[in-house]
């Protein structure tokens, strides 16, 4: 195994991957260098070490992808900025791990990774100012950690995949912070402010605990044909429209939440929602409803939350109302009267 140095040794990155085999490391100095870089088969374990994504920039024409693995697992990257191409970085291999990295201007997406990629992580990752997603990954069971999405043109996370993690990232100035639409993913201590939607929850299995969710322009978290998720213990606040807002969907459990200063209803529950469960939440202060259920919605359980302020605290639609469960509810005002423990 041998260590090889840009430019010292080689004048491209290109050429000392060229020349590399299984386990060697490449030492890059700061500089601008020309790419694509492509990490094809007979790699594995290969290192890309920069000396900073400040001083390390592989420069694009506009083509292609910036830097991608494909034939060869194991590899790292780190220290270096990607700008310039359509795609940043494409991944096509399992056990990558990518930190420290920034990718900037990219035409479309800024990081992909494929389907049947696996345990890639992404530690430390900077994604701004894509045309597409800031990260996409269609494939399973890879981890998106402390890593930043800014001023995407679409997504700054997106989840194709299943049984992927978002842990302890922000996002903010993209269409949604984060999109699942495959299941059984995890969002967990992350920061989703300034986007159009926070998160968007559209696959069954999810668990979104402690996120803090905020000033999004239009809703803070969109259910849309979710079901069977836990939202637990996340701060909702200070979005512009609803602070949640569920249509088409079923059998999410919303558990202590902080839900408070939204620019419409807290929650609101429509389009055909069915079976949910609310327990144990602070809803306060939100322009409209605290919660909201509409008329197509159904078999609700509203259950033991502390609402005040709100207008009203609690509205029900018949038949919703009529049909849904309210107990130990602790608020003011409802509409219709007694879904409060002490309006009746």
């Amino acid at each position: 195994m041998t260590v090889r140095h840009v430019p010292a040794q080689f004048r491209t990155i290109q050429a000392a991957v060229e020349e590399s085999g299984p386990g060697d490391t490449i030492r890059v100095a700061g500089g601008i260098y020309a790419g694509p870089v492509t990490i094809g088969p007979g790699r594995d374990r290969l290192a890309i070490i920069g000396s900073g994504a400040e001083n390390v920039i592989i420069e694009g024409p506009g083509d292609g992808a910036g830097l991608t693995i494909t034939g060869s697992t194991m590899v790292t990257v780190a220290g270096l900025t990607v700008a310039g191409f359509v795609t940043g970085i494409e991944v096509g291999t399992s056990d990558n791990t990518i930190r420290d990295v920034t990718v900037t201007g990219s035409g479309v997406d800024g990081i992909v990774v494929s389907q049947g990629a696996a345990r890639n992580l992404f530690l430390r990752v900077t994604v701004r100012g894509s045309g597409g997603d800031g990260i996409q990954i269609f494939g399973a069971n890879n981890y998106v950690i402390d890593s930043q999405f800014h001023d995407n043109g679409d997504d700054g996370i997106d989840f194709d995949g299943p049984f992927n993690l978002a842990l302890h990232n922000r996002a903010s100035g993209n269409d949604s912070g984060l999109i699942l639409q495959g299941a059984n993913c995890l969002a967990l201590d992350n920061q989703f402010v300034g986007n159009v939607e926070g998160i968007v929850i559209r696959s069954a299995g999810n668990l979104i605990f402690d996120n803090f969710i905020s000033r999004n322009s239009r809703v803070g978290i969109l259910f849309l044909d979710a079901t069977e998720s836990l939202v637990l213990a996340n701060e909702v606040s200070c979005n512009l429209g609803p602070g949640m807002q569920a249509l088409a969907a079923s059998g999410i459990a919303v558990i202590g939440n902080t839900v408070e200063n939204n620019g419409t209803d807290g929650i609101e529950l429509t389009g055909g929602a069915t079976a949910f469960v609310i327990d144990d939440s602070e809803i306060e202060e939100n322009a409209m409803a605290g919660i909201r259920l509409l008329s197509d919605t159904a078999r609700h359980i509203i259950r033991r939350n502390k609402l005040k302020r709100s207008n009203p605290d609690i509205a029900a639609q018949p038949p919703a109302g009529e049909n849904s469960l309210f107990d130990e509810n602790e608020c003011d005002t409802s509409e219709p009267r007694g879904l409060c423990r002490c309006d009746d």
